[in-house]
């Protein structure tokens, strides 16, 4: 289970909300914090040379070939987005610290579809694979 954090004023989700919809689904030592693009964006500025926000970032902290995920998604939790909308964000961070990426289009449909996948499953939705 991931452990959550929210350091967003007025955030519209709780922690308990967050946790219950992605348990099961997250493995690993996974951290997911809610904030503003603001704060992404300074973590982008710092760390990737980047001076934009982005819908979410993961610091991948994982030391060699881990079997299993480690590290921290910033998802831009602002606005009172739909649930649906923060799932994408969580488990697209996810997946990246999980090795997959959006180089290539093929990469982007893959990951596409398995948070589409994951997403589904948070909701209770069967998924056909």
């Amino acid at each position: 289970m991931a452990d959550i954090s929210i350091i967003l004023d007025n955030a519209g989700f709780c922690v308990e909300e967050i946790q219950s919809l992605t348990e099961n689904l997250i493995e690993g030592c996974v951290e997911v914090v809610l904030t503003d693009p603001g704060y992404i964006r300074v973590l982008n500025r710092d760390y990737r040379h980047i001076d934009r926000a982005t819908d979410v970032l993961s610091f991948d902290l994982a030391i060699g070939e881990e079997d299993r995920p480690e590290g921290t998604i910033y998802v831009d939790g602002r606005l009172f987005p739909p649930i649906e909308a923060l799932l994408e964000r969580i488990f697209h961070g996810y997946l990246h610290l999980k090795g997959y990426s959006h180089h290539s289009e093929e990469d982007a449909a893959i990951m596409s579809g398995e948070v589409d996948i994951l997403v589904a499953r948070a909701q209770g939705k069967q998924v056909e694979i």
